[in-house]
């Protein structure tokens, strides 16, 4: 359903503090792109890792895809190391195990999407 005289967001993130991930990661932040709660679940962040930042191979209920906006990093897919630069897009499906890290000197900046399927949880 539409949000009748839902007035536009419009949020500026350089005033936006970085968040800590937290739990297993090791120097990666987030801010929201959207304070919005979608019914659907789907997230929009802005990620940060920095140099030697890692996110430890998990499993999610949802599709991810990452859009990196700045730096180098690297992927891992159900074990496959994916080499990530800026301009790359990776989608990973849900239950997929993956994470990824920073193994270089300078910030990796990224999109993160988090994208629940219709039908809930696979």
């Amino acid at each position: 359903e539409k949000r009748m005289g839902a007035k536009p967001e419009l949020i500026h993130l350089g005033e936006v503090s970085w968040e800590s991930f937290g739990g297993q990661t090791k120097d990666i932040f987030r801010k929201s792109l959207s304070t919005r709660a979608f019914p659907s679940g789907f997230k929009a962040s802005l990620t940060l890792a920095r140099p030697g930042g890692v996110f430890p191979d998990h499993v999610d209920p949802y599709t991810h895809i990452f859009h990196i906006l700045e730096g180098e990093g690297e992927a891992s897919v159900e074990g496959q190391v994916i080499a990530l630069r800026k301009g790359d897009a990776l989608t990973v499906e849900a239950g997929k195990k993956h994470g990824y890290r920073n193994p270089g000197k300078t910030d990796l900046l990224l999109i993160t999407l988090n994208i629940f399927e219709r039908g809930g949880e696979k």
